[in-house]
């Protein structure tokens, strides 16, 4: 009679998908206690009760992009990052053009500012985003190849974005009003998913968030806007920030940092209820900060723009500190950054004369070498499998790579990862 009871039961539970209201669910004498665990089993809740967990921990090479940024799957990320950073590098970097043919001649157009950020895919291109380009352009990182991947408005349409889930790229809407995606899966079918009137320099990026949504980065608009993938709506956040943002930063407790550029505030945004924040640090100069990057120690390094120096949040603390200083400061000194597998950030040249690199084990800064192709150079990079940095030409009229000489590699895992496979 006991075990029919028993039976009926957890039957009755299984057809509901009701969770089972434990009096105390740490307690092991609770009848309600292996239930509680049965219907976290049954229903692949990855949630702890009690420091019981009957998820599979898979390691981060084996979870799929979409799945890195989930906050339970964090502690095998970090541990696979640190892994790679601890190989260090065998080399000095270098410099490399990897194709002979000018961006004019490939886009088929006069142009002054073709690229602004790239993306990974899993098809294995990277793509490098219009900026004044007519075209969406791919490149093959193996064969060093390149292809047309869609027609472009130009004329600043959009400022970067960030791959979503099922291989789908979400631009930003800068100029335009229209939110725009490219399924890489499916020859690059360009689909509009929303029209909205925003005005002028709307948005600057977008973050991959793992509630499902992909939040856009405010720069002239107030309002975070996001589209939610699960229920394929357009939405807005309910608090509005200052706007002026250059780009976004997440965390695995599933927070976006907004990183400040025109502002002097950086907002926070967490993705769990919506609810925004800011942080105390009072950012000065003009024109701040255009890159942020998560490192696996906890830190957001933000990279300059105007002369200022490189600083990180430790998100441990909530301190920002520690500042680095470029050896020859300037103006309009750098536009994006890319983390490699040997630990270093490589932020990206814009006007800036040098090449550097930040170490975030020493965390130290050093000079490598010259900027060949000088002001408004390139915007934005993707890190290719063998640990090379695509770089975006903007006003560069050539396609260049760095080879950071990384002993270690990102797997496909890592390297497609919302937390850095955005701008």
């Amino acid at each position: 009679m006991n075990r029919f009871l028993i039976s009926w039961f957890l039957l009755s539970l299984f057809l509901s998908c009701a969770k089972p209201k434990a009096d105390n669910a740490c307690d092991l004498e609770d009848s309600i206690f292996l239930p509680n665990l049965f219907y976290r089993l049954i229903s692949k809740d990855k949630s702890n009760q009690c420091g019981y967990n009957l998820a599979l921990k898979l390691p981060a090479c084996e979870l799929s992009y979409e799945e890195t940024h989930l906050a339970e799957n964090w502690p095998q990320v970090k541990a696979e990052m640190e892994s790679q950073f601890a190989l260090g590098s065998e080399g000095s970097e270098s410099l490399s053009q990897y194709r002979s043919e000018t961006i004019q001649a490939i886009i088929g157009s006069s142009y002054t500012t073709a690229f602004q950020g790239a993306l990974n895919a899993p098809n294995g291109e990277i793509y490098f985003l219009p900026y004044d380009s007519t075209m969406f352009l791919s490149i093959n990182p193996s064969a060093k190849t390149y292809a047309n991947a869609g027609a472009s408005a130009g004329g600043v349409a959009f400022i970067g974005g960030s791959l979503g889930p099922a291989g789908k790229i979400y631009l930003s809407p800068h100029v335009s009003g229209d939110f725009l995606t490219i399924d890489t899966t499916n020859a690059n079918q360009q689909k509009v998913l929303a029209t909205q009137s925003m005005g002028a320099a709307a948005y600057n990026g977008a973050i991959y968030a793992p509630n499902g949504k992909i939040y856009f980065v405010p720069s002239s608009q107030t309002i975070i806007r996001y589209y939610d993938t699960i229920k394929e709506t357009i939405g807005t956040v309910a608090t509005p920030t200052s706007g002026g943002f250059s780009t976004g930063v997440l965390t695995p407790d599933g927070k976006i940092y907004f990183i400040p550029f025109t502002t002097n505030t950086m907002y926070i945004l967490d993705t769990k209820d919506d609810s925004v924040t800011t942080h105390p640090y009072v950012f000065a100069g003009t024109n701040r900060y255009i890159a942020g990057i998560l490192t696996p120690n906890g830190r957001i390094y933000m990279i300059p723009y105007n002369s200022l120096p490189v600083i990180y949040l430790d998100t441990t603390t909530n301190q920002i500190s520690t500042p680095l200083y470029l050896s020859s400061p300037t103006i309009d000194m750098f536009n994006g950054a890319v983390l490699a597998p040997n630990g270093k950030i490589y932020p990206v040249p814009y006007g800036y004369t040098d090449f550097v690199s930040i170490d975030t084990k020493e965390h130290s800064i050093k000079t490598l070498f010259a900027n060949p192709s000088g002001a408004t150079a390139y915007r934005g990079g993707a890190l290719s499998a063998d640990g090379d940095i695509y770089l975006a030409p903007h006003g560069a009229n050539r396609l260049d790579l760095i080879k950071t000489n990384s002993k270690g590699k990102f797997c496909d895992s890592l390297r497609l990862s919302p937390y850095w496979n955005k701008l």
